[in-house]
């Protein structure tokens, strides 16, 4: 009993951490990313993406949203949180079949993914440092010390692609072609050597002063048709604030 009264204790107080965190660093800033087709020198647009933070009685709802051009939606994604802890999260792909969904019940995830003509359904055990596009930037702020000092910080990412819960770790690029005076470039792979070749490498630009994420270089798990098939690019996206 008092080991278990010690761990709700260390759980809770781990929560108003991370709470707190959440709430004093600018890690929810309104932004609007311009996402270019990669190698065309910001020539050729694709997408854009917001966010927004939503409120809903007990719910507060991370959300990215992410449109062509033209304004038509093309993809969605929320993390829920439901009085302070996360419940859910959703993505939806609005002209095709993928999307993922992820539903905490205690210590467990129920997880759903499909992509294509596949898909797949399974348990996993819940995670804090479950990380989900939405809240990467508060993970990056909460593990911020460790990265600029040259850490190495794992995570777990809902990895469409690989239809799993998977291990991601986020480290210090020096030597990506990113690289400038007054940012820093994150390099975030699979933890995992043999899984890392079915899944490309991204880098995230942020800046020091502001701790803001200023781009992103990489594969995306956006999608576009060409030639009547749908593909991943690998995309150039460069981020604007509000103030």
């Amino acid at each position: 009993m008092k080991e278990t009264n010690r761990i709700n204790a260390l759980s809770l107080l781990i929560s108003l951490v991370l709470l707190f965190s959440a709430n004093t660093l600018r890690a929810d800033d309104l932004f609007t990313g311009d996402i270019y087709l990669a190698g065309t020198n910001k020539g050729q647009l694709i997408f854009l993406q917001k966010n927004s933070v939503l409120k809903n009685g007990d719910q507060v709802i991370l959300r990215h949203t992410y449109t062509r051009p033209n304004g038509e939606l093309a993809v969605q994604e929320d993390v829920i949180f439901e009085k302070d802890s996360f419940v859910k999260y959703l993505v939806e792909f609005d002209e095709s079949d993928c999307g993922c969904v992820l539903d905490r019940k205690g210590d467990k995830l129920l997880f759903g993914f499909t992509r294509g003509d596949t898909s797949e359904k399974g348990e996993a055990d819940y995670t804090s440092n479950l990380v989900m596009g939405p809240t990467l930037t508060r993970f990056v702020h909460r593990n911020w010390k460790s990265l600029v000092q040259g850490e190495t910080v794992f995570f777990y990412l809902p990895a469409m692609s690989l239809q799993r819960i998977a291990r991601f770790r986020i480290y210090n690029n020096t030597e990506s072609p990113w690289n400038r005076a007054g940012v820093i470039v994150l390099k975030m792979d699979l933890a995992n050597l043999f899984l890392r070749g079915f899944l490309d490498p991204v880098d995230l630009v942020y800046d020091l002063r502001t701790k803001r994420l200023v781009e992103i270089h990489g594969k995306s798990l956006l999608q576009r048709r060409v030639n009547g098939k749908y593909e991943n690019p690998v995309v150039d996206i460069y981020y604007r604030y509000s103030n």
